[in-house]
């Protein structure tokens, strides 16, 4: 891949085809996505662009950009729909993904920057998170693009504003919080600091730097505070500085430090099973004896004057990991999407290092490709044995989760499948295939890396395009919206738990109310999870006539466990008008 040109264009057509033709496959299966398209859907039905409203009253714990992004497309699309939802953070990927090749290519070299782009497509965490309704895709495609950015303004000696930066930053703001501005201004001034620039100076431009791209995200805050008030401030500062001081009202993602170790090993499947293989391949000695030299004083200080005079995007890249990851260290609250920002630069460093690894020979690259070709085939296997019901019932036992592991197992021996997911299926043999004449051939170490790239792409493509969709949809709240569809048309549907009915909502055109704010007069339908029967039953019988209408056999995607549905007569005769 030495054409730039040529890789560029390659990784552009690979990359749309492997993230965008198979968005609105699966159906939404957590609360998280629908909790984040119903308010795309709640701008288009109310105008309101600043704090629209879903279930009748509850505020977006967010601000609005991926909100604005999701009714924009939507209205292109023709409605809120899976694909219009995730096409946001679809698209964000593919323009990081883009920016990143470019960055690097110029930085490093063509080769390095082509493997990065195969490592961020095939990364389990980055994967699933370009394909998802969430925040998290958009706002860190927009914080490593302002990286980029403020990187390039640094080497044209900070010469004029770098005004798209921080526009960036403020898009990336408006998506999360003040965290899409602090961190750019953050690793580019520490990393100014070290390359020798003068305190004053970095601190005062970056200063001004973060203060504009904050202005947005005020301006927002000051015309949702007009239209939401207390409750919204509270909700704001809860989801933000409550979130990083560890004092929310309620636990939300509380995990240790080691949590973000683990969760970056998990994030770098299958990758890191090939680091692990190649583990055994190296030589130990020289580590060993390094670690009994780092004890000497001198050692680190010799250590921090390499790292200090690392190539200068040597050690931006090491900065913004080792910043960022420090940072999401500090608060209580840990989720393995945080991490994010670091995995583009992340993945530049295991390009470098397989590269270095084919460089030394053939051996470790043979192992690991006969490892995953074997695993590519027993994935397509274990398919067909299912798919021919040779599998039976009894061996998922009779635990909690056994009926529905049963229920996915039937989902794929029973869904029809075109010629084109035939196709898909048969991808995994493909690359195997494709694997084994190379190994026969006497393939060098580059050309079995990148056929390791193109097995993992098709475990992906499969995944997203036939067995997910198939096994996700059995999991799905959006049967338990059709069953209640069956009983209330149109109008209010009337829920009472802890949380709200997200995926339901979603599927219920956000027709649901919660019943303990609002206690409805008249007659209506109401949802509640199993857990809480008791005591809706002994809270709320002596107010209303309670008929049970039917009690679900699965157990709820956002609520994890069985639901009930009642019908409810208020026993006051005076009617209560319920918007």
């Amino acid at each position: 891949m030495s054409d730039k040109k040529q890789a560029f264009w390659f990784i552009i057509i690979l990359s749309v085809l492997v993230i965008i033709p198979f968005l609105g496959e699966t159906i939404f299966y957590s609360k998280g996505e629908p909790r984040e398209a119903i308010v795309g859907y709640a701008i288009l039905e109310s105008g309101n662009w600043i704090l629209p409203l879903n279930y009748g009253m509850d505020i977006a714990y967010k601000p609005p950009f991926l909100y604005w992004m999701i009714a924009v497309f939507s209205t292109l699309f023709g409605g809120v729909t899976e694909f219009s939802s995730r096409f946001p953070s679809a698209i964000s990927f593919l323009a990081m993904q883009f920016v990143v090749f470019t960055f690097f290519a110029k930085r490093k070299n063509v080769e390095t920057a082509f493997l990065t782009s195969i490592l961020l497509l095939t990364s389990f965490e980055v994967h699933r998170a370009a394909v998802a309704c969430r925040l998290d895709m958009l706002q860190v495609s927009l914080i490593v693009i302002s990286l980029c950015l403020l990187y390039r303004w640094d080497e044209r000696h900070c010469r004029n504003f770098p005004w798209l930066a921080i526009i960036l930053m403020a898009c990336a703001s408006l998506t999360k919080g003040p965290v899409g501005s602090v961190f750019p201004c953050l690793v580019i001034g520490i990393y100014q600091l070290m390359r020798g620039r003068a305190f004053g100076r970095t601190f005062l431009s970056l200063f001004a730097i973060g203060l504009l791209s904050l202005i947005p995200l005020t301006l927002w805050f000051v015309a949702a505070y007009y239209q939401g008030g207390q409750a919204f401030s509270d909700l704001m500062m809860e989801e933000n500085t409550g979130r990083l001081l560890g004092k929310m009202s309620y636990e939300s993602h509380n995990n240790s430090v080691w949590y973000n170790f683990l969760t970056l090993v998990w994030g770098w499947i299958p990758w890191v099973l090939v680091l692990l293989i190649a583990s055994f391949y190296l030589k130990w000695n020289g580590f060993h004896n390094s670690l009994k030299k780092a004890t000497s004083i001198q050692q680190l200080k010799n250590a921090w004057f390499k790292f200090r005079n690392l190539p200068p995007i040597q050690l931006f890249t090491w900065l913004v990991i080792i910043i960022i990851f420090i940072f999401y260290c500090i608060p209580k609250s840990k989720r393995s999407v945080y991490l994010l920002p670091i995995y583009p630069f992340m993945a530049v460093l295991i390009a470098e290092y397989l590269l270095a690894l084919a460089q030394r020979g053939v051996k470790f690259f043979k192992f690991s490709a006969i490892f995953f070709m074997s695993l590519c085939i027993l994935f397509t296997v274990i398919f067909v044995i299912v798919r021919c019901g040779l599998l039976p019932d009894s061996i998922w036992g009779a635990g909690r989760h056994a009926a529905e592991n049963i229920a996915y197992m039937h989902a794929l021996q029973e869904i029809k499948l075109s010629f084109s997911k035939w196709i898909l299926i048969f991808l995994p043999l493909i690359a195997a295939a494709c694997i084994f004449f190379a190994l026969r051939n006497h393939a060098n170490a580059r050309t079995l890396l990148y056929g390791l790239g193109g097995c993992f792409l098709s475990l992906f493509i499969v995944m997203d395009g036939v067995y997910q969709p198939t096994v996700l949809a059995v999991k799905s709240d959006k049967h338990l919206a059709d069953q209640v569809r069956g009983y209330v048309s149109d109008g209010v549907i009337y829920s009472y738990s802890k949380m709200s009915f997200y995926c339901t909502n979603f599927y219920l055109n956000d027709r649901m109310r919660h019943f303990e704010k609002l206690l409805p007069a008249g007659e209506g339908y109401v949802l509640l999870p199993e857990n809480l029967n008791d005591e809706f039953l002994n809270r709320f019988r002596r107010d209303y006539k309670l008929k049970e209408v039917f009690l679900t056999e699965k157990r709820s995607c956002d609520l994890r466990t069985r639901i009930y549905m009642y019908k409810f007569n208020a026993n006051s005769c005076t009617p209560k008008d319920v918007q």
